[in-house]
């Protein structure tokens, strides 16, 4: 699949233009909600058609094929990588991590795990490659998050959480970012990647997350630590 971002500092109208030259005129313009449209009817103005994720909007539905997709978060971009009705996307009003917001969800780790072309704007530098053991933690977590639930049955969350929590214990670095990096590059499904995320920055807050013991044998844990 084809992917590239536009950067958020680029004005509206070239942003347009651009994912237009990029995507052809028979892509497809995926928006947050009915609101976006109404506030910049320059949306409309391009004579594609339309969809949204929102069920709440009269756009409600997939993207196929060519996507041009409008301000739309890090999650939605995740959900769009799971399609296999999709040919390639374009972020418009992509944006790496915000220095005053730390922690909050960014295009980050999707521009890294699948190195996206920029087309124009600021660069989104890509997110440090992640300790050893964590690469191998998720790696043998791989799967728990399953197409279409990712980590909602505790049964597939609880795993993970040992694992990153025992990293944690042991003195690895955990980074939010450098983990969501990973969940996509081993695909994960569902929203697992953005889940694991979450579960990093609670885990750095010092909040002791619930888990069962018996799901992953010592040996496992302590082979990922030695990785």
């Amino acid at each position: 699949m084809r992917r590239a971002y536009i950067e958020a500092h680029v004005d509206l109208e070239r942003s347009l233009a651009l994912a237009v030259k990029w995507a052809g005129r028979r892509a497809s313009l995926h928006v947050p909600s009915t609101r976006s449209v109404h506030a910049f009817p320059l949306l409309a103005q391009l004579g594609l058609s339309i969809t949204s994720p929102s069920a709440k909007s009269k756009y409600y539905g997939p993207p196929r094929g060519m996507v041009i997709a409008w301000c739309l978060g890090v999650e939605h971009m995740i959900n769009i990588e799971q399609s296999h009705a999709i040919d390639g996307v374009v972020v418009v009003r992509a944006h790496g991590a915000i220095e005053f917001a730390e922690g909050a969800a960014n295009h980050a780790p999707w521009v890294t795990a699948y190195d996206v072309e920029r087309l124009a704007g600021e660069v989104i530098r890509h997110v440090p490659e992640a300790p050893a053991p964590v690469k191998a933690a998720m790696k043998g977590t791989t799967g728990l998050a399953v197409p279409n639930q990712g980590l909602i049955d505790n049964r597939d969350r609880a795993p993970v959480v040992h694992a990153l929590t025992h990293l944690r214990d042991h003195g690895v670095r955990l980074d939010p970012d450098e983990v969501m990096v990973e969940a996509l590059r081993n695909g994960w499904g569902g929203d697992g990647p953005v889940e694991v995320r979450e579960i990093v920055r609670d885990l750095n807050r010092g909040r002791r997350l619930r888990y069962d013991t018996d799901r992953i044998l010592p040996e496992r844990l302590q082979e990922w630590l030695n990785a």
